[in-house]
């Protein structure tokens, strides 16, 4: 494991304690994007501990999916809490 990769780790596994831990004060949405970076944090775990990567082929697609479906839920939330405020 190289130590970016450490440096990622700790960024993902980082800004989803504080999205989850500020959900509460915040918005509800927090919860949303903490679960998208607890997400990267486990993918790019298992892509630093599997003897193959998961950001190529068929992996790579797969990831991107995910995160596009995430990108989606952020968005309808955040388009919704905004109507509802107005």
């Amino acid at each position: 494991m190289q130590f970016t990769d450490i440096i990622y780790l700790l960024v993902w596994a980082v800004l989803a304690a504080y999205c989850i831990y500020s959900a509460r004060k915040l918005s509800p949405i927090l919860y949303v994007m903490g679960g998208f970076f607890v997400f990267m944090f486990g993918w790019k775990l298992a892509d630093c501990l599997l003897p193959f990567s998961l950001f190529a082929g068929i992996y790579n697609i797969i990831f991107r999916i995910v995160a596009i479906v995430f990108l989606a839920v952020i968005i309808l939330l955040y388009v919704m809490i905004k109507r509802k405020s107005k």
